[in-house]
């Protein structure tokens, strides 16, 4: 039986042998159209510059195969107290469901990494070959090269990151594999610090050449690997690593940017999530109706069409102030004393979800814009009609980073009152633009280190919530505390009368196992531990 890696890995080589070069560049729009057309044998390819920029793009359209993005918010969302099941998922959502119930087994169709890979031998053939060119073109220097090797190292880095976050260790493959090659093909897992060593050596490297933008062009400065775009992932690789006052220097140089700058409140759902590429977003996958859709958004969070998505966020957290329901559980109108409440006039509880029929569908990145009537003071929601960018990295997010690292450090440097006020100042910044007019959030009222550390993951969830980044964040709490029960308590709160565990039994439990077609066809893969004599992660 051949491995899902392979499969994957013999679809690239495919692509990558019918890329192409003629015209490519015509126009700004046509470099993220890219569809493979004509036939071109590999060993005569590498000759020009336009090869180079070909498989450039075919990097960067491997991160918008649905393949991808659905396991970016499958793994990102689905195990975390963010969702439930939204309008029921059809029998093709099997697997789905299972997760949703915390029955995780290496059956599990998204415990294939597969795609991934895929994207990860473009990178690895560009990095290889693409030297070749600069003593064949002598349009395409030295310069260039580095220019174009700082986004790959980019996009690699993010696709292995994505995969440690999943798996913990996985394969660290970083040679080109080729038609006919199937040395590569069977890898051990390596240690994770091994592959986290790796990711941030391509940034460091990529920072060297990165570059600032790309002029006029937005889509090109939000959809392609910019210095931002590679700060941003190193300050996340750190905050994963605990190295917080790393990941506090590498935020503030992505903060200090001048044409970054957060969308104000009552524009937030309309140009940063239906137009996208708005001032705020660092790094977006680009979707285009003509030329592939984010399927993945229309099906799992709704559309035009289907307005109740497939995911839905839990009752328990919700907040409607229309029908003055509160989930017992929410991050909305959270109170923190007697006197002193979070959040609650936040745009967000009415601009990211919507109630339908009892339950409360995702609008962040379904919909177009919220209108409210003066009359009655209820809203109405329009949907798109066309297809979501996917939003990998924004300010708000980085800023909320650097708050999570400043609390850290507070921790080690006790008492720490000058870094928990600069952690609550930061939280401030996203937090008085959701909630207009309300009282900025005070030190005073959280007096601990651990309720400075729980507001910014209550922040982190407001701003965040549906972006794929929440199961990742409980992991990392986890992490520090060496223990799931925290999580398991969050993630509970979405269905706190299941008798499944819904979160994680063990710090090995938070990761997927091993896919088991992986394991019967590459002898030298092994096993997550938790999966080694466990079917499930069921308590069934």
């Amino acid at each position: 039986m051949k491995t899902m890696m392979k499969k994957y890995i013999q679809k690239t080589i495919a692509l990558l042998s019918l890329v192409v070069v003629a015209g490519f560049l015509s126009s700004c729009d046509e470099w993220l159209d890219l569809k493979p057309e004509s036939e071109i044998i590999l060993d005569e390819y590498w000759q020009s510059e336009a090869d180079v920029e070909a498989v450039l793009a075919a990097c960067y359209r491997g991160l918008t195969e649905e393949s991808v993005i659905y396991r970016m918010m499958v793994w990102g969302e689905l195990r975390s107290d963010n969702v439930v099941n939204g309008s029921s998922f059809p029998n093709a959502r099997y697997d789905m469901q299972r997760l949703i119930e915390g029955d995780i087994t290496a059956n599990n169709a998204y415990t294939s990494w597969g795609p991934f890979y895929s994207v990860i031998n473009y990178c690895n053939n560009l990095l290889f070959y693409a030297p070749e060119v600069v003593s064949r073109d002598n349009n395409f220097s030295q310069a260039d090269l580095n220019r174009v090797r700082a986004e790959v190292l980019g996009i690699r880095a993010l696709t292995y990151f994505y995969l440690v976050r999943t798996f913990k260790e996985v394969p660290l493959m970083l040679s080109a594999v080729t038609d006919g090659d199937s040395t590569l093909y069977n890898l051990p897992k390596s240690p994770e610090n091994v592959i986290l060593d790796q990711i941030v050596s391509d940034l460091l490297e990529a920072k060297k050449y990165a570059r600032l933008d790309f002029g006029s062009n937005r889509a090109y400065n939000k959809g392609r690997i910019t210095l931002n775009a590679v700060n941003a992932i190193l300050a996340d690789v750190y905050l994963w690593r605990s190295e917080y006052q790393k990941a506090v220097t590498v935020c503030d140089e992505i903060i200090a940017t001048p044409s970054l700058k957060l969308v104000q409140a009552p524009l937030m759902l309309t140009q940063v999530f239906y137009l996208g590429n708005s001032t705020e977003s660092i790094f977006e996958l680009q979707f285009d109706d003509d030329v592939q859709a984010n399927v993945p958004v229309i099906e799992l969070y709704g559309s035009n069409g289907q307005p109740e998505g497939e995911f839905s966020f839990p009752a328990t957290l919700a907040y409607d102030e229309y029908e003055n329901k509160l989930g017992q559980y929410s991050p909305f109108v959270y109170r923190v004393t007697q006197t002193v409440v979070e959040s609650e006039k936040d745009i967000r509880s009415k601009d990211f979800y919507r109630t339908y029929g009892g339950k409360y569908y995702i609008f962040k990145y379904s919909g177009l814009a919220r209108q409210t009537s003066l009359i009655e003071g209820l809203s109405s929601y329009r949907y798109r009609s066309n297809t979501a960018n996917w939003i990998i990295y924004r300010l708000s997010d980085v800023m909320l980073m650097k708050a999570e690292a400043l609390v850290q450090l507070a921790r080690q440097s006790a008492p720490g009152t000058e870094l928990l006020t600069q952690a609550v100042r930061m939280v401030n910044i996203p937090y008085l633009r959701a909630n207009e007019g309300q009282d900025s959030l005070m030190l005073n009222n959280y007096q601990t280190v651990d309720a400075v550390e729980k507001l910014v993951l209550r922040e982190r969830q407001r701003e965040l919530m549906f972006e794929g980044k929440r199961w990742f964040d409980l992991v990392r709490l986890a992490r520090r505390e060496g223990s799931t029960t925290t999580m398991n308590t969050y993630v509970g709160y979405k269905d706190p009368g299941s008798t499944n565990n819904l979160g994680a039994r063990t710090l090995d439990a938070m990761y997927m196992p091993i896919s088991q077609r992986e394991l019967e066809a590459n002898p030298k893969l092994v096993q997550n531990p938790f999966y080694k004599d466990e079917s499930s992660s069921s308590t069934r």
